[in-house]
């Protein structure tokens, strides 16, 4: 029997014998305005990448994003991400510029990463840039930080706090894959 992260890797549809699995990533979007800051973490976070072939799947659920102030959590939840209607937000795409000789000599390893980024039932292509590094315990840590637009997901956004909430997010991603044999 499975056990849930496994199902839901599963669903990523990249797991196999070579893959590596983060089971609690951090995914924070933040905004910077006049008015307010906005700032959501989520710390359970699924992704599966694969080094061989550089293929890489994140998914989150919109419900675990934590905001320090209650009331922003649910109107992020309830008016803007509609969380119920879109549950997860997902990654699908490709890592380039994997140097296997400096990751496994523990360097850290400027990356592209490049895929579609499906929040709030709108697909957009996203290009960035990341560092990933391996550990002496054999996991591989990687970070990127990237812009997203509001408007391209079809998130609106009530003219009535439109000066409280910035038209692009900035996402940041960290996640600790370990091999899925180890992972369990």
């Amino acid at each position: 029997m499975k056990t849930p992260i496994f199902a839901t890797l599963a669903l990523l549809g990249t797991v196999h014998a070579a893959s590596l699995i983060a089971k609690n990533g951090f995914v924070r979007f933040f905004s910077v305005t006049k008015m307010e800051n906005i700032e959501g973490v989520s710390q359970t976070a699924v992704s599966t990448l694969d080094l061989d072939s550089g293929k890489i799947a994140i998914k989150a659920r919109n419900s675990t994003f934590i905001f320090p102030d209650k009331l922003m959590q649910e109107h992020f939840n309830e008016n803007y991400m509609e969380s119920e209607k879109f549950p997860v937000s997902a990654f699908y795409g490709t890592v380039t510029g994997i140097d296997k000789s400096a990751l496994d000599a523990g360097k850290i390893v400027p990356v592209t990463v490049a895929g579609d980024l499906d929040v709030h039932g709108v697909k957009k292509h996203y290009t960035t840039t990341g560092t990933l590094q391996k550990g002496s315990n054999g996991s591989v840590s990687g970070e990127t930080k990237f812009h997203v637009k509001i408007a391209d997901h079809g998130i609106k956004v009530p003219s009535i706090v439109m000066a409280k909430i910035a038209d692009s997010m900035e996402i940041t991603a960290r996640f600790a894959w370990r091999a899925a044999e180890t992972a369990k």
